[in-house]
């Protein structure tokens, strides 16, 4: 029976996509590249290491992964400490108090790095939410390899197959099952067309998510 609920933070707990996306745009000008709408959303789910370590092989950039995620991170950190623009998702603080009130146990697995996770959630107040989570600096494999969820599951000290993850992206929908976890597609049209139907269920609404689905997987 499923007891721990995983939470991806990207286009899930937090809207935070547009505000990525844009910032991804503006280092694509900047390094003189131009990427097709479709390219950067297959990056969806995915670490910004691994994402700007396939660009830097199909551009034969000069830039090391590491330096592109610094600038990256350090522009996302800016507008998360001194703007109100990115937003926890909505319905994501009630479905949180919903299970949390139903004794769910709750993690989370996001492919942004410890420091960004760290800043978000101390930005939501959720730091005693979620005090055990994983972040894709910590894995050596990015989604869809499920690297994340297994070693989550181990340092939560949970099966995986009792765990259920609410993802917004195919590649995290795809390590989810990779796993041997149960999955829940979250489709956030600011995450672009990802292909959810491979999920356990697929909802667009946090709200749809209630205990009887998750006790339906």
């Amino acid at each position: 029976m499923i007891n721990t609920v995983i939470f991806d933070m990207d286009g899930v707990l937090i809207n935070s996509e547009p505000v990525h996306q844009r910032h991804e745009r503006e280092m694509y000008e900047e390094l003189g590249l131009e990427l097709t709408f479709e390219e950067q959303q297959s990056f969806v789910g995915m670490s910004a290491m691994d994402s700007w370590r396939l660009v830097i092989e199909k551009y034969n950039l000069k830039e090391t992964p590491q330096e592109l995620l610094l600038r990256g991170r350090g522009k996302y950190l800016r507008v998360l400490e001194e703007t109100d623009e990115v937003k926890m998702m909505e319905g994501a603080r009630e479905l949180i108090d919903r299970l949390e009130n139903s004794g769910f146990h709750l993690l989370l697995a996001s492919s942004a790095t410890t420091p960004t996770i760290s800043a978000v959630l101390k930005k939501f107040d959720l730091l005693k939410t979620f005090p055990l989570f994983i972040g894709g600096d910590m894995v050596h494999n990015s989604k869809p390899n499920p690297e994340i969820f297994l070693n989550i599951a181990e340092i939560a000290q949970v099966e995986p197959s009792k765990c259920v993850v609410i993802e917004d992206a195919e590649h995290g929908v795809t390590a989810a099952n990779k796993a041997g976890m149960k999955s829940i597609g979250f489709q956030n049209h600011h995450s672009g067309k990802q292909n959810l139907f491979h999920a356990g269920a697929v909802v667009d609404d946090l709200d749809q998510v209630t205990i009887e689905l998750l006790k339906s997987l």
